[in-house]
């Protein structure tokens, strides 16, 4: 298991706090190879109770994923970060 970092942003303000969500060295790797490509991992607890978990960049989302807060969040987690993966590092990796 490695860390990935994400940006939490919490109530009632949006306070950014750094905190890390361990997943299994495949997961972190693809993590690391969309953070490579200058994305971030960032998450939210929603009023309603759900996290919202994006990969952005500068110009916004590239990629998210919502789900109720609980044990769910880690599968969503890697969800997010298998199909970000698959669209920013895979489908472009023979372009210039």
């Amino acid at each position: 298991m490695k860390d990935i970092p994400f940006t939490q942003y919490l109530r009632p303000n949006g306070r950014k706090v750094q905190v890390n969500i361990a997943r299994p060295d495949y997961i972190a790797e693809r993590a690391q190879a969309i953070i490579a490509k200058g994305f971030r991992f960032e998450c939210e607890q929603l009023r309603e109770g759900s996290v919202s978990l994006t990969v952005a960049d500068d110009d916004g989302d590239v990629g998210i994923e919502l789900v109720k807060n609980g044990v769910g969040v880690p599968n969503a987690v890697d969800k997010l970060i298998t199909r970000v993966h698959k669209e920013l590092c895979e489908t472009h990796k023979d372009e210039k």
